[in-house]
C-alpha cells in the first residue's frame, strides 16, 4: 500500500469537499489550477458552481491527496490519469486528471452505491409519453434507444425500464461502464478495457447465458453500435443509451459510428429523447433562499419525447421529429404548471428549438 505523503491540512481539505458535495447532492467536482490558485466548483443540478478556492501552498498538495486516494501514480504530471476510489460506506468516486499549461486538473464523479433508479412517474414520464413507455416494454425484441447530450439523465431512464422488467421470469444482463446504479434482479457486468474485459468479450459471453433483456450503457463507437444491433436483431429485448442532441439528429450521428438507420426499420422499436431541466425552488418560489443556496431552483426533473416504431413503418426523420416536438411540448407543460421556467428551458433545449414549439 503507498503511504500518503500528503499534510493533515491537504487530507482535511479534500474530506471537506467531499463531504460538502454528499450534502448538496453534486454529481462532479472539478478543481481548477489557475494561476497560482486552485478553484473548486462543483456541479450541483447538471450546474458548476463555485465552492472555494485553494491557496498556492496547498493547490499541489490537494492534488496528490485526490492521486493517492485513487491510487495514481503520484509522478506522472505529462499525461491524463484516471482512477477510482470510495468515500465512506456508500459512495465511489471516479477521478481523471488533465495536464494544463496552469497545472493538473482533476474531475471527480460522484456515484452513490445506494441509489435506486427511479420509476417512470418519477423521473416525469406522463401522459402520451408513458402510454408510449410502456407500450415499448412490452416489447419481446428489437431496439430501444435513449438519447440526449451528456448529463441529461438517460442512464437513469434506462435503469428505470429495466427495474420494471426485472422479474422472476426474466434474465436481464447488462454492460456498463461504469455501473452506476444497482438493478435488483438484473445481472450487471463492469467493462474494464485495462484488463480485457471489453464490449465485445461481454456481450459474446451474455448471448451465452440465456438472455431475454440485453442492456448496453452506452453506444460509444462503430463496435458498440453494432453489438446492440446484432443482439436485438437476434431476438432480444436491447436497450442502450446515446449521444444525440436530438431525435432527428440520430440519423446522423448513426452514420457518424457506421450505422444507417434506414437498414434498422424493423429492428429500432423506440426512441426516448430527452433532458433535465431544475425544478423552481418549493421554498422561495424561484427568489432564492437558504434551501437552494440562492439560486432559485433545487432538485430536477426529466422532460422526454418518445416515438414507438412498432407498427414497422420506415423509420424516418419526419417520424423521429415527432420525439423533439413532443419534447417540447413537455416542457412548455412544465412552463406553465410553475415547475419550471422559460429561461431555464431556454438554457437547457436551446432557444431556437424552444421557438419551434
Amino acid at each position: 500500500m503507498k503511504k500518503d505523503p500528503i499534510d493533515t491540512s491537504a487530507v482535511r481539505i479534500v474530506e471537506d469537499i467531499l463531504t460538502l458535495a454528499l450534502k448538496e447532492n453534486a454529481a462532479d467536482v472539478h478543481f481548477e489550477p489557475r494561476g497560482s490558485e486552485m478553484v473548486v466548483r462543483m456541479r450541483v443540478d447538471g450546474v458548476l458552481r463555485h465552492v472555494m478556492t485553494v491557496e498556492n501552498a496547498l493547490r499541489d498538495k490537494v492534488v496528490l491527496r485526490l492521486k493517492v486516494l485513487a491510487g495514481m501514480d503520484l509522478t506522472e504530471r505529462r499525461k491524463p490519469q484516471d482512477g477510482r476510489a470510495s468515500f465512506g460506506a456508500a459512495t465511489d468516486l471516479r477521478l481523471s486528471t488533465l495536464p494544463t499549461v496552469n497545472g493538473e486538473k482533476v474531475v471527480l464523479r460522484i456515484l452513490d452505491r445506494t441509489a435506486r433508479a427511479g420509476d417512470a412517474e418519477e423521473l416525469g414520464i406522463e401522459g402520451e409519453n408513458l402510454r408510449r413507455y410502456r407500450e415499448l416494454l412490452q416489447s419481446p425484441e428489437g431496439l430501444i434507444l435513449i438519447v440526449g447530450p451528456s448529463g441529461s439523465g438517460k442512464s437513469s431512464t434506462m435503469y428505470a425500464m429495466l427495474t420494471e422488467l426485472a422479474r422472476e421470469a426474466i434474465n436481464i444482463v447488462t454492460l456498463e461502464d461504469p455501473v452506476e446504479y444497482t438493478v435488483v434482479g438484473a445481472n450487471q457486468v463492469a467493462i474494464k478495457e485495462d484488463v480485457g474485459m471489453t464490449f465485445s468479450l461481454g456481450m459474446r459471453a451474455a448471448l451465452r447465458q440465456d438472455p431475454d433483456v440485453i442492456a448496453i450503457g452506452e453506444i460509444r463507437d462503430a463496435q458498440t453500435a453494432q453489438i446492440a444491433y446484432r443482439a436485438a436483431v437476434t431476438g432480444h429485448l436491447t436497450f442502450a443509451t446515446l449521444h444525440a442532441r436530438c431525435a432527428a439528429a440520430l440519423p446522423d450521428r448513426l452514420d457518424d459510428i457506421g450505422m444507417e438507420i434506414e437498414k434498422m426499420t424493423g429492428t429500432l422499436r423506440g426512441v426516448v429523447v430527452q433532458r433535465l431541466v431544475r425544478r423552481i425552488c418549493v421554498h422561495c418560489h424561484g427568489t432564492g433562499c437558504e434551501r437552494c443556496g440562492g439560486i432559485g431552483f433545487r432538485g430536477r426533473v426529466g422532460v422526454f419525447g418518445i416515438v414507438s416504431f412498432l407498427d414497422g413503418a420506415p423509420i424516418t426523420v419526419e417520424r423521429l421529429r415527432e420525439a423533439d416536438t413532443t419534447l417540447q411540448e413537455n416542457c412548455r407543460t412544465l412552463i406553465t404548471h410553475g415547475v419550471t421556467s422559460e429561461s431555464e428551458v431556454k438554457r437547457v433545449i436551446g432557444k431556437t428549438a424552444y421557438a419551434k414549439t
